[in-house]
Order: structure tokens, then sequence, then C-alpha cells
């Protein structure tokens, strides 16, 4: 088609471009029929908000009007951490395969 066209098209037609394919002419929808619309601004929804919490299952306070001192001590177990690089994890996995390997 030429751009003329294209713009001579009736309103309810979309030209869809997928990369690869050959350009499709399809018929609009109209998104304020789809079911889910309720869910949006558009359907009359809360907008959506990024960073709150809706969903919180616990919460944790802190009081520290007491004394410091008064404080239970933290027992911190006696575990080593081992940081592994890339390299070291494949040598590692390889060696696993290789000892179940019969």
């Amino acid at each position: 088609m030429t751009p003329d066209e294209v713009r001579m098209l009736d309103n309810r037609y979309a030209l869809l471009f997928i990369r690869g394919e050959r350009p499709i002419c399809d018929d609009k929808f109209d998104i304020m029929r789809h079911p889910n619309v309720r869910g949006t601004t558009d359907g009359k929804a809360e907008p959506f908000r990024h960073g709150v919490v809706t969903h919180s299952v616990a919460t944790l306070t802190f009081d520290f009007t007491q004394n410091p001192a008064a404080l239970p001590e933290l027992a911190i177990p006696d575990i080593i951490y081992e940081l592994l690089s890339e390299k070291d994890l494949e040598e590692r996995f390889n060696q696993k395969e290789e000892e179940t390997i019969p």
C-alpha cells in the first residue's frame, strides 16, 4: 500500500507490523469492552502506585526507649561463607558430574 492508501483506510482497521512477517491489516479492538478494563483507571479503578506496600504479612517495631545495655546480645552462628567465582563454580559442578558418571 502507498502512504496515501494507508491514510484513506477506515478507522476500524489497524496495520500490524511484526518483524519477519508481512504486514497485517486487522480490525481494531475496543479496549473499553475488554472484561479486565475494570482493573484500570479507565474502568474506574484506583491507579497503581509503585513502591507502596499493599500486602504486608508482619510488622516490626523497635522500642528505643529502653537502656541499650539491657538489650540481650545477639547470638551469631559460626558459619563460614565462601565467595566463589564463576570459574570456581564451573569447576565444582564439573567435578561432581565426573564423580556421578559411572
